[in-house]
C-alpha cells in the first residue's frame, strides 16, 4: 500500500532525525483509494452503538468523501452526496492523512491550520478518530 510507504518511511526518518515530507499528491492518491475501503471495516462496532453521526470531508484538492456512522455501522463514500451532514472537516491532505494513522493530534493539526472542523456540529470532528480503530 502507498499509504504503508508514506507513513512508515515518516516513522524511520523521524527516529533516524531526518526529514521525510509527504507531499499533497501523494496524500490526495492514499486518501482517494484507501479511505473508500479501509475505514469503515476499522470501526469500533462497540464504541459506535447508538452513534449517528454524517461527516462530509473535504480534503483540499482531492477527494471528498463522505463518512455516515450509524448504530455500529459505517459507509464510506468516495465523493460526498447531497445531504444535511453533521460535520464537516477541510483538511490538507498530509494533515489528514497523519491525522488519520494517529501521527499527528487533531488539535495540533486545528492550531497549526491543517484542519478546520465546521457544519451544523463542529464539535463531533474528534469523534471520528474515536470510533475508527487505530490503522
Amino acid at each position: 500500500m502507498p499509504s504503508e510507504s508514506l507513513v512508515h518511511g515518516l516513522d524511520i526518518a523521524r527516529g533516524a532525525g531526518l526529514p521525510w515530507a509527504i507531499g499533497p499528491d501523494e496524500a490526495r492518491l492514499v486518501l482517494g483509494q484507501s479511505m473508500p475501503t479501509m475505514v469503515a471495516p476499522a470501526l469500533d462496532t462497540a464504541r459506535a452503538r447508538g452513534v449517528s453521526i454524517a461527516f462530509d470531508l473535504r480534503i483540499k484538492g482531492g477527494p471528498r468523501p463522505a463518512v455516515v456512522v450509524d448504530d455500529g455501522t459505517m459507509t464510506v463514500t468516495r465523493d460526498a452526496p447531497p445531504r444535511a451532514y453533521d460535520c464537516t472537516i477541510t483538511a490538507a491532505p498530509a494533515t489528514f492523512l497523519l491525522v488519520s494513522f494517529r501521527r499527528t493530534p487533531i488539535w495540533k493539526a486545528i492550531e497549526r491550520g491543517g484542519m478546520r472542523p465546521g457544519g451544523r456540529r463542529p464539535w463531533l470532528a474528534t469523534r471520528l478518530g474515536e470510533l475508527v480503530a487505530a490503522p
